[in-house]
């Protein structure tokens, strides 16, 4: 990462002019036949027309950039450097990507002094592209963020071993992500968003503004707006100390985004209310920060409650439940089992056959991010019918330390929304053991419904036409936002690019417009695929009827391209 000082005269370009629709650029770093080149076949999906494996991932990666850029307003063009790349992968956990900005910015005429900017919103608020005439600024140089995705994704890793067994990319456009497999448009979204400004470089261990970019004590713009909610300080505010950061920073549920777009937004994105896991026993605490299953019924205070036993398949890790458990061993229990090498549907359904009624899934060291509490994904060929939860490492290793005699229930606490603190600031993930590239520089995985920017991709996101509070943190931080309608060659279709809650539907209008234009031939070819699409949007409840009107009229006005 690029850390250039400022030069020449910033101030006088700074906010002279109105900002445009923002232009992001995917800029394909992969060599002939690799990645965003693969020519494997492969049928159209979910709306995405490419016919191999690279043309699909390069129409979702401009989709995704035509998306951002209808939102966000800039005069300077973001070019984002992509590839895909063998990363960090198991059976049972897989890196998906990894983004960041390429150059990073500081100027006194910023609005946050001297703070580091991303080098696309610090364009953007220049309005010229700081780094043009810089010797540097050459390929692969001439990229404002870059990023990389698993080629390995569902298959196996350079070794041989096994890459997240059972899964894979899908490169549909249509928010329908089929079971198992993980939906690249989410991905890619998500990574663009670190890279436009969604990170912040204060050390995670020590708590030192700008360490993780070489410049020790000099702030950034994202770790601006974070909150320390019990010393009730922002983080570079005077008073909190390195050490102060650094604690917030490995403790669940300490810091939190203290931004007005965003703590403005809260009311009506998170709307879920806080619900502890509440132990008594041998063990009294409350938990607010667990994982929950996309498998099952949703755990609630009805179903989900009573003892808890450490469960005993008799097996290798006997309390993995990767094994058929003796029947009857869990009746009217709740099964406490470790994470291990099956996956958590398939426990959760031994424990079932067992006679449990519910079933905590605790971290264990080698599996994932022990300092996660994992989201459990479903597993196609199995249906379990009780309640899941998981735990972290650290609270994982409570429970099995004061097992037997913990007894739990989920319990309400009034006028609070899971993800946000008391003052209604959404959490940060912040994580009690340190996960390099995930704290601090993501949402928390409390947040309900999940969000586009937590550490983890959810099976529940719809990228596309939903990007819940990520907006509202880049208003935060400086980005000018489009709220304005999507226009087709000028002519207004009445449905807004952004409104206030995440919703793009004019974006997605404006996406699908240049995606119908370039992957079709002659005006009935374009036509044919806008209408097919508003057709989609309409059933889905993007369009309401009279805007899909205004829609098509639209198209039947354009030429094609």
């Amino acid at each position: 990462m690029k850390t250039p000082l400022l030069v020449g005269a910033l101030a006088a370009a700074l906010f002279a002019a109105s900002a445009q629709a923002g232009t992001i650029t995917p800029v394909n770093l992969d060599p002939p036949n690799q990645g965003l080149n693969d020519n494997t076949p492969r049928a159209p999906e979910g709306g995405n027309p490419g016919t191999t494996v690279g043309e699909q991932r390069r129409i979702v990666y401009q989709f995704a950039a035509d998306l951002w850029g209808s939102v966000l307003k800039s005069n300077v063009e973001t070019r984002v450097g992509a590839s895909f790349q063998p990363l960090a992968c198991t059976a049972t956990g897989a890196t998906l990507g990894s983004a960041g900005p390429w150059w990073i910015w500081r100027s006194p005429d910023f609005p946050v002094a001297n703070a580091w900017y991303h080098q696309a919103l610090a364009n953007s608020l220049a309005g010229v592209n700081l780094m043009a005439g810089d010797p540097s600024y050459v390929a692969p140089d001439d990229i404002e963020i870059s990023s990389r995705f698993n080629a390995n994704l569902g298959g196996t890793n350079p070794d041989g071993t096994p890459c997240l067994s059972g899964s894979g990319w899908y490169y549909g456009l249509d928010g329908v992500t089929p079971a198992g497999k993980i939906s690249f448009l989410d991905v890619v979204m998500h990574e663009i968003g670190h890279g436009l400004g969604f990170s912040g470089f204060v050390g995670y261990g020590s708590g030192v503004l700008g360490e993780r970019v070489g410049t020790p004590g000099v702030n950034d713009v994202y770790t601006f707006n974070a909150y320390d909610n019990v010393k009730n300080l922002r983080f570079t505010d005077a008073g909190m100390a390195d050490a102060d950061r650094a604690a917030a920073m490995r403790t669940p549920g300490r810091t939190s985004w203290d931004g007005a777009s965003v703590k403005a937004s809260v009311p009506s994105v998170l709307t879920m209310p806080l619900i502890l896991l509440q132990a008594t026993g041998t063990l009294n605490a409350n938990y607010q920060f667990y994982g929950t299953a996309s498998f099952g019924p949703a755990a609630t205070s009805a179903n989900f409650g009573g003892a808890v036993v450490l469960a005993n398949d008799g097996v290798g890790d006997t309390a993995d439940a990767c094994e058929a458990l003796p029947a009857g061993s869990l009746s009217g229990k709740v099964a406490f089992v470790n994470r291990g090498t099956c996956g958590f549907e398939f426990k959760t359904v031994n424990a079932q056959n067992a006679g449990a009624t519910a079933v905590i899934i605790g971290n264990v060291a080698s599996s994932g991010s022990p300092a996660t509490a994992p989201g459990m994904a479903d597993d196609p060929t199995l249906s379990a019918g009780i309640p899941a939860l998981s735990l972290n490492l650290t609270d994982a290793n409570a429970f099995r330390a004061a097992l037997p005699g913990i007894s739990v229930v989920l319990g309400t606490v009034p006028g609070r929304v899971a993800g946000a603190d008391a003052g209604g600031r959404a959490l940060l993930y912040t994580p009690a053991t340190v996960a390099g590239g995930s704290t601090f520089s993501h949402f928390d995985t409390s947040l309900t419904p999940n969000a586009l920017m937590e550490p983890a991709i959810n099976d529940s996101l719809a990228a596309n036409v939903l990007v819940d509070l990520t907006v509202d943190l880049f208003a935060d931080e400086g980005w000018r936002i489009d709220g304005k309608n999507a226009r087709i060659s000028g002519c207004d279709t009445g449905v807004k690019l952004y409104t206030s809650g995440g919703l793009i539907a004019g974006a997605n209008v404006q996406a699908w417009n240049q995606l119908c234009h370039t992957n079709t031939s002659g005006k009935n070819g374009y036509q044919s695929c806008m209408s097919a699409y508003v057709a989609n949007a309409q059933a889905a409840g993007l369009l309401l009827d009279n805007q899909a009107d205004r829609v098509m009229a639209c198209v039947t006005k354009t030429k094609s391209k």
